[in-house]
């Protein structure tokens, strides 16, 4: 078996994602570590936000959780982009681990994500001349790897066949997928594998660890369909377009909601009743958070506690077959809200996009996607297809 510690949910879910696409079984975790029957267990441990003691403790401590299962490796995945709490993560995961380094690989060529002479950019842009400079959460205002972590200690700018030290944390350049490949040669059994996606993939190719995606179930696609658009992320707007082009009903939180702390409760009862309303008529249900930004300190959990209530109170009315949620802390609050511990990832939709299978409940499935990746147009006709598998 093979363990994950990612720092949010659809992190968890994209690792979760690689694994269907190498044919393993798949168990993604969200409160307990126990032994399971599976080739890969992800715990989204849900720490991106957390200040970086508290990250730490908790990092620890699943960490040393999940050894006590005797994994073959367990592999930190962090944010492609390195937001949250990366070196504090990675150092308590060392150290618990005892292991004297780390190679990160962050890059991810495939979306263009790529780190050049210690420098991040997103399709030959800067960073920090991105959206991401303007993160609600996490601004980026440099390009350069050692001021977006914010330690001078880490070690960056070499390139893959460099020699590197035998301690301390290394985040290394990439530029294209041969990168990801050499980098996964100075992987031994002192050292922590971290970074994106694409990294652990090149890792399960370069242990051979895949086996035959036949023999994954197919889930069908139910008919009443939830869709959360709940990432702080800056939207874009032709995607508003596009929903109301596939015949979705489009319900935006209302203005009273969003910008008073101590709205009346029953403004949440009555646009849980509009959502209703709005998929026996029409199926597919799109909710979304669109509004001027507000200057209210911590609004993107007050949002995020909110979404999660409104699902609880849609849940209780209404049977949904499938939620679709953006961005990844907004998924963690409304599974804390839905009581949902354990999910089974069934499908890769598109990369970093996948739906999963809940534990205790067979006819619904629930589907994320990251904050900053885009929307690929097939999830907006998910009633329409029978089966979808990206990796062919």
């Amino acid at each position: 078996m093979i363990a994950v510690i990612a720092d949010d949910f659809t992190g968890a879910a994209e690792i979760g994602g690689i694994g269907l696409r190498n044919g393993l079984d798949v168990v993604i975790e969200t409160r307990d570590i126990q032994p399971i029957n599976a080739d890969l267990l992800v715990y989204a441990a849900d720490t991106r936000s957390l200040k970086p003691q508290e990250a730490s403790f908790r990092i620890a401590e699943i960490t040393r959780q999940l050894l006590e299962l005797h994994p073959d490796f367990i592999y930190k995945k962090i944010d492609s982009v390195l937001r949250g709490n990366v070196i504090s993560e990675l150092l308590s995961q060392m150290k618990s681990s005892g292991k004297r380094r780390s190679v990160v690989i962050a890059a991810n060529p495939v979306f263009k994500r790529i780190i050049r002479e210690g420098r991040y950019y997103i399709d030959e842009i800067p960073l920090n001349e991105t959206n991401f400079a303007s993160d609600p959460e996490f601004p980026v205002s440099s390009s350069l790897i050692k001021e977006i972590v914010g330690d001078k200690t880490i070690i960056s700018g070499l390139k893959p066949g460099d020699i590197i030290p035998p301690e301390g944390i290394i985040i290394g350049d990439a530029a294209g997928y041969d990168d990801l490949t050499d980098w996964a040669i100075s992987i031994n059994e002192n050292t922590l594998p971290a970074g994106a996606s694409g990294f652990f993939d090149v890792l399960l190719k370069k242990q051979r660890l895949y086996k035959d995606k036949s023999l994954h179930q197919v889930i069908p696609f139910g008919e009443k369909a939830l869709y959360i658009l709940g990432s702080t992320f800056p939207k874009d707007y032709d995607l508003l377009k596009k929903i109301e082009q596939n015949g979705h009903y489009l319900s935006n939180m209302p203005e009273e909601i969003y910008f008073n702390q101590k709205f009346n409760p029953g403004l949440l009862e009555n646009w849980a009743k509009e959502i209703v309303k709005g998929i026996k008529e029409h199926k597919k249900v799109v909710a979304s958070v669109i509004h001027t930004p507000s200057t209210e300190r911590g609004i993107g959990n007050r949002i995020k506690e909110n979404l999660g209530k409104l699902i609880k109170i849609i849940s209780d009315k209404i049977e949904l077959n499938e939620l679709i949620i953006e961005g990844g802390s907004t998924t963690s609050v409304i599974l804390e809200c839905l009581n949902i511990k354990k999910l089974i990832p069934r499908q890769e939709l598109d990369t970093g996009v996948i739906r999963m299978q809940t534990e205790n409940r067979p006819d619904f499935c629930l589907t994320t996607k990251p904050g900053s990746y885009l929307w690929p147009d097939i999830v907006w006709l998910l009633q329409n297809i029978v089966q979808t598998d990206v990796s062919k």
